[in-house]
């Protein structure tokens, strides 16, 4: 033990913070910081160097024990992680739902066993329940490194016992198996590439590797200077420029994976202007809590919008960085720091049997939420038949597959779903799953008008270059309005998407080009969107001690409408706002049909609000009259503060 705190380094620490800051403020969602998610990667190579280092010592030294090293992973994981279990535990039948609640069981079970990564991408998808009702999807990375460590030390004994080449040739060559997968894989299951080991083990390797080879080049101070400063840049590059749309991990993961270990080896052959930055007491000090700080961060943002249901504002962010970097020192104050230096006199029989007591128990809570389905019981019928909708599967009802790309291995069949009839009135529907709601409604109430449809996650109909598309969305538009279109005329093109600020931009190139190919062009505009899923909103609502909340609406789509208005009308398109549709001084429409409520997630139609809103929109689409004016909102409505 004393020989290995002889080698801390503090820019290790300070590294910590470069990593988990990152993570935290992406989360939240400050700008700025769409790339943060790169922060595990560096977390991997630092536990990779970390961990391996020691096991390396020992082996040399002659006292490695596969017992001491589980151990010490005890000592340093269970903690922080199960006290953060069981206050989130203690939280979460509180606030989630039946179907929220049975999923949190289902989590709690596979973080206590270390399988959360395998269970959180078997829940993956467009339409899988929301992130932020995941109060424990954070673990996935727990998951991964432990995963990793109960092979690892035994590869490294199976190695070692060959020759000290075998330990660096073996863990290269592992290395290089596991990322030409990782760049393999990400072109047909991102999901997969981004929870699962064989595709992340590489990061880990790649700290790895710089314990198993500890006399690599870089003794001279200005091979250090350039290796340390390198690195940090590469990895605040990848902070700043890169976002979701990144594919990821795969080969971008080079880019912060080579920058963490790029410092990590400057450090260790001597001191550099990034290693005094890095051992600057602020950062050191973030460092050492970053453990505790990445366990608790996410249940705070989790349970701030599905408990407290509050709109990510300013102040809201910042209250969530404040409360997550102060539950964050209190764990590593008060649970951290005291097990770490549990007496080593101690027998490990004790301390792994307590271990055992303590999956036994969580487990205990994991099967108490699992077995009664969510504890249903805690909401009456009405509740019930709201909060069901917190599992719609609008993937199947917008043609999923099809006309509908969701999947990244999806194929959009155009021979099917840009099918015109002549003698019809054909109408052409483009943009992401803003427009694809709108199917259901067009099919059922669009008589005698042939719907053409051709929609994509994640694509907004509007774009600023169409000679130079620079995404696969931006190609999937460029397609249908500048290649199909001219030579498929049309009678009417619907423009809808999850609009933000940026579309405005792009927006009258776009009407400008469906033009060439429609009579008419219809720019549907944002929708009402809520901070958290309508359905919990309702369940609320119902129950008979509480107040409806009034901050329930989120300002950006009434802020945006008028001006996008603006924009498509000035264009010569012409526009139906949903926003006037459906809401009359901030209150909006929420049930429709004698009881479905309109949206079954934060925006997204069901079948039945679909339905509603095309029957308001059918006047303007079958060119009966030139706008929509706001409809009277009947019961059933939520109400927001104006933006």
């Amino acid at each position: 033990m004393n020989n290995i705190h002889q080698t801390y380094r503090a820019d290790v620490d300070g590294l910590r913070a470069v990593a988990i800051l990152p993570v935290v403020m992406f989360h939240i969602g400050f700008p700025g910081f769409f790339g943060g998610f790169v922060g595990v990667d560096v977390f991997f190579v630092i536990s990779g160097y970390l961990i391996t280092r020691i096991i390396v010592r020992e082996m040399r030294e002659g006292s490695f024990s596969i017992a001491d090293f589980y151990r010490r992973r005890v000592l340093r994981i269970f903690p922080a992680l199960f006290a953060m279990l069981a206050a989130v535990s203690v939280l979460a039948p509180m606030v989630m739902l039946p179907g929220e609640l049975l999923r949190y069981g289902k989590s709690v079970v596979s973080t206590t066993l270390f399988y959360s990564n395998m269970l959180f991408y078997s829940e993956s998808g467009y339409f899988a329940p929301d992130s932020h009702t995941k109060a424990l999807l954070h673990t996935w990375s727990l998951a991964v490194e432990e995963q990793f460590y109960l092979f690892w030390p035994l590869i490294l004994l199976v190695l070692r016992a060959r020759s000290q080449a075998a330990i660096r040739w073996g863990a290269f060559t592992i290395a290089l198996v596991s990322f030409v997968f990782s760049a393999w894989l990400i072109e047909h299951d991102a999901a997969a590439t981004f929870y699962l080991i064989p595709t992340r083990a590489w990061e880990l390797l790649a700290g790895a590797l710089v314990a198993i080879f500890p006399n690599l080049p870089a003794q001279r101070r200005w091979l250090r200077e350039f290796l340390s400063g390198a690195g940090l840049l590469a990895i605040l590059v990848a902070i700043k420029f890169y976002n979701e749309g990144v594919p990821f991990p795969g080969v971008a993961a080079l880019l912060p994976v080579l920058g963490a270990v790029a410092i990590i080896l400057a450090g260790g052959n001597g001191g550099s202007l990034v290693g005094r930055l890095l051992s600057w007491q602020p950062m050191v000090f973030v460092g050492k809590i970053s453990f505790s700080l990445y366990l608790w961060h996410w249940p705070v943002i989790v349970f701030t919008q599905i408990g407290l249901l509050r709109e990510q504002t300013w102040p809201v962010k910042f209250a969530e960085l404040l409360a997550s970097m102060l539950m964050g020192w209190l764990s590593w104050r008060y649970v951290e720091r005291p097990f770490r230096h549990v007496s080593p006199l101690l027998p490990n029989r004790v301390v792994l049997g307590r271990a055992g007591l303590a999956i036994a128990a969580a487990l205990c809570v994991g099967l108490a939420y699992v077995l009664p389905q969510g504890w249903p019981q805690r909401f009456n019928d009405q509740q019930l038949a709201f909060a069901k909708y917190e599992t719609y599967n609008g993937d199947q009802q917008y043609r999923g597959g099809s006309c509908f790309v969701v999947g990244e291995n999806e194929q959009f069949d155009a021979e099917h779903c840009l099918q015109r009839k002549e003698g019809e009135r054909n109408l052409l529907l483009i943009g992401d799953s803003h427009a694809a709601h709108l199917w259901p409604g067009l099919h059922a109430r669009a008589n005698g008008i042939n719907v053409l449809q051709a929609t994509h996650t994640g694509c907004r109909p509007a774009l600023t270059d169409f000679d130079h598309p620079k995404n696969l969305c931006e190609q999937f538009v460029t397609d249908v309005l500048k290649q199909w279109l001219p030579s498929h005329p049309v009678d009417v093109v619907v423009l809808a998407g999850r609009w933000t600020h940026s579309d405005l931009k792009g927006l009258p190139l776009t009407i400008s080009a469906a033009l060439k190919g429609a009579k008419r062009v219809v720019v549907v505009g944002p929708i009402p969107q809520y901070v958290s899923a309508l359905p919990r909103f309702l369940v609320r609502a119902s129950a008979p001690s509480q107040e409806l909340a009034a901050a329930g609406l989120t300002s950006g789509p009434f802020a945006l409408d008028p001006q996008m208005r603006q924009v498509a009308t000035a264009a010569g398109a012409q526009y139906f706002s949903l926003i006037n549709a459906l809401c009359v001084d901030h209150s909006c429409k929420v049930i429709v049909d004698g009881g479905v409520p309109i949206q079954f997630d934060y925006g997204h139609l069901t079948v039945e609000g679909s339905s509603y809103v095309v029957g308001l929109m059918m006047p303007l689409i079958a060119g009966t009259v030139a706008a929509v004016e706001p409809a009277s909102v009947t019961r059933g409505v939520i109400g927001s503060r104006q933006p």
